[in-house]
């Protein structure tokens, strides 16, 4: 948690997010160091929100969920 006591505004990153801000990181450059560098940076950029989402979609939750707790679903109406 965070020092005040509030929620945490991000979470951990996923990993599996590298598999798509990676190759975006890679084309960005490789767009940068091909002559066109404003369009370069703004991949990147992009990659960059990806990865900012990303760690926010993964905040904790603003409650505590008891240990024993387990979600059983509603029962089926027949």
């Amino acid at each position: 948690m965070a020092s005040s006591g509030g929620r945490r505004r991000l979470g951990r990153v996923d990993p599996f997010v590298l598999f798509m801000v990676l190759p975006l990181v890679l084309i960005g450059g490789v767009v940068a160091w091909g002559g066109l560098p404003w369009v370069g940076v703004l991949v990147v950029v992009c990659a960059g929100i990806v990865v900012l989402v990303d760690a926010w979609s993964n905040r904790p939750l603003p409650f505590d969920l008891p240990d024993d707790y387990d979600y059983e679903p509603p029962p089926r109406r027949r």
